[in-house]
């Protein structure tokens, strides 16, 4: 596992960290949350690397990260509550879903006909997602059922050896701040329907 401080992205790292989502890799990296797990959201192989780190999940669909509205309309149909949500919270802790187009792979979307997206709140995060040009997962980076972590420290501690090694890099941006998870909404109506309170109250009035 290569550790690749949050610094240094933009110094020469991004293109590193770009080439190893493109070889079916998997990154962890900070979120306004948690640290997260990234791999390619499209790629069935990547999918299975990620669950044979996390462990298996079934059906369970899990978040992508975007860089923008633009790639979401390429994922997901939004209808007019989904972009009132968008322009309101992003970039920020909240995924809306929306019908997806079923581009990403079924291990990333479960049996579900919709996807959960979400604009994390960094720049650096954004500019390796614009510059992969794919959705990348948005998962706790632990083991399912395990503690999240808020630092490099807590997961060296909360995760196996043998499945440290699955990871390719590891983005240090330091110890993150305690925050409740990102709120999800589901937008495929038009009403607004909370799948997950979070750290942010989501209101369209």
């Amino acid at each position: 596992m290569e550790i690749v401080k949050e610094g240094e992205i933009l110094k020469g790292g991004l293109d590193k960290i770009v080439t190893v989502l493109k070889e079916g890799g998997l990154i962890v990296y900070p979120t306004e949350t948690v640290y997260g797990l990234g791999v390619d959201a499209t790629s069935e192989s990547a999918l299975e690397k990620l669950w044979e780190f996390k462990g298996e999940r079934g059906d369970k669909p899990v978040l992508v990260a975007v860089s923008g509205e633009e790639m979401t309309e390429k994922y997901v149909k939004l209808n007019g509550l989904g972009k009132k949500i968008v322009h309101k919270y992003w970039p920020g802790a909240v995924a809306v879903v929306a019908t997806s187009r079923n581009i990403v792979t079924k291990k990333a979307q479960g049996m579900s006909d919709n996807l959960g997206l979400r604009m994390p709140d960094n720049i650096n995060i954004i500019e390796i997602i614009s510059r992969f040009g794919k959705p990348i997962t948005s998962t706790s980076a632990n083991i399912s059922g395990a503690p999240t972590a808020r630092s490099l420290t807590e997961f060296l501690e909360t995760v196996p050896a043998d499945r440290q090694k699955l990871i390719d890099i590891f983005i240090d941006g330091g110890e993150l701040p305690l925050r409740q998870p990102s709120t999800i909404v589901d937008a495929t109506g038009e009403e607004i329907k909370i799948l997950r309170v979070g750290e942010v109250v989501v209101s369209v009035d």
